[in-house]
């Protein structure tokens, strides 16, 4: 018996380094999201880790970006976030908790 693959789950579709962030490319349900991961660079930067989540790399797109103490806090802090500015930018609404766990599988968290 074959079993199908949910082909709009969650998923990375690509990751990298670029300068001082990892950079995850992720895919739902026909929507990208790219979440950046940096860690603290200044003693004045508001937590040791910043996390940015967009649509695209587009200038004019919407970044939802947060600090934290752990990387996983400044990522709940970005799913909050992005839950309320969601309406006022279109932004498209992703299971958050799936993120954090793909996100943890590969180490991001």
């Amino acid at each position: 018996m074959k079993v199908e693959k949910n082909k709009d789950a969650l998923k990375i579709t690509n990751q990298f380094r670029a300068k001082n962030a990892m950079v995850y490319d992720l895919k739902a349900d026909g929507n990208r999201l790219t979440v950046r991961v940096f860690p603290r660079e200044r003693a004045t930067d508001s937590g040791e880790w910043r996390v940015e989540a967009r649509t695209s790399d587009a200038q004019e797109e919407a970044v939802v970006a947060e600090w934290g103490a752990t990387r996983a806090e400044a990522l709940g802090s970005v799913a909050k976030a992005w839950a309320t500015k969601a309406p006022e930018f279109g932004l498209p609404m992703f299971d958050w908790e799936a993120v954090a766990l793909v996100l943890t599988s590969v180490r991001a968290l």
